[in-house]
């Protein structure tokens, strides 16, 4: 039976030891992590204006890390319920997250694909891709490109 001095086990003690030093910062410095970049918080883009996309009519966008222009990047993109972007592709690979609405997005050789709130779609350096915002609400969703953002049209 423990007494009312050490109620712990030996194990659970030092685990809790070692945890309150963590917090007290009694911890090894160098286990520290280096110190990454600031983050950045977006809380409702609906309430916002972004900046038109590229030859996407209907479109806008928030970077919210990285250049586009020079390297790899990450955006909030939001199409208007019912908008429709052409046939077009990339240099760049691309990573797309559903934050909200319906994309119906076509990569050439597969689909068509419902992409909404939670869903991951990958396609590789110039796929051909098209689609269209669902008509029942405007489609928010995150893209991370490897390399700098380009368009081109595809027939």
């Amino acid at each position: 039976m423990p007494s009312l001095c050490y109620p712990f086990s030996r194990a659970s003690y030092f685990f809790l030891l070692a945890i309150a030093m963590a917090l007290l910062g009694c911890s090894d410095e160098s286990a520290s992590p280096a110190p990454g970049p600031d983050p950045v918080v977006y809380r409702s883009i609906q309430a916002e204006s972004g900046t038109p996309c590229e030859g996407l009519p209907g479109c806008e966008g928030w970077v919210t890390r990285g250049d586009p222009k020079t390297g790899a990047a990450e955006t909030l993109f939001r199409f208007k319920a019912g908008t429709v972007f052409a046939k077009h592709w990339h240099t760049s690979p691309e990573h797309v997250v559903g934050i909200s609405g319906t994309m119906i997005w076509n990569v050439e050789g597969t689909g068509p694909h419902d992409v909404g709130a939670g869903d991951y779609l990958y396609y590789p350096s110039r796929a051909i891709h098209w689609g269209q915002c669902a008509p029942a609400a405007d489609c928010v969703f995150f893209v991370y490109d490897d390399q700098a953002y380009d368009i081109h049209a595809a027939e």
